[in-house]
This record gives structure tokens, sequence and C-alpha cells, in this order.
């Protein structure tokens, strides 16, 4: 199989992806006891933890997929 993509740029983004992926689920619990401390939810709150935790969520599981990959080959 031919390499179109050099393995260190591909091992940084997955490294990055990982890292975004955990700090847009760090920001999503964050998001959450910010709300539970004020009570009342903001009408986009809603939409705030949909991407939070569904982009974190997302993006943390192609990093560590791509990582994955990177090892077995």
């Amino acid at each position: 199989m031919v390499q179109t993509v050099d393995r260190s740029f591909a091992r940084m983004v997955a490294y990055k992806r990982i890292i975004t992926g955990s700090l847009s689920i760090a920001c999503g619990v964050g998001l959450l006891v910010a709300l539970a401390l004020r009570g009342s939810a903001p009408p986009l709150a809603g939409l705030g933890l949909a991407i939070f935790f569904g982009g974190g969520a997302w993006t943390l599981r192609d990093g560590l997929r791509l990582r994955r990959e990177l090892l077995r080959s």
C-alpha cells in the first residue's frame, strides 16, 4: 500500500484530535456545572451542550481510531 501522508504528521493530527476532544468534553462538564449553579438554563444551553459533548466525543473517537491505526501499521 502506498503511503500518501507522512506518519509523523498523522500522529500529530491524532494527538491534536485527542486533546481537542478531551478539552471539549471537559468544557461540556464545566457548562453543566455552571448551569446547575445558575438554576435556570438559557435557551441556547442545550445547543452548547450538544456541540461540546457531540463534537468532543466524535473528535476523541476519531483521534483514538487514527492513533490505533498508526500503531497497527
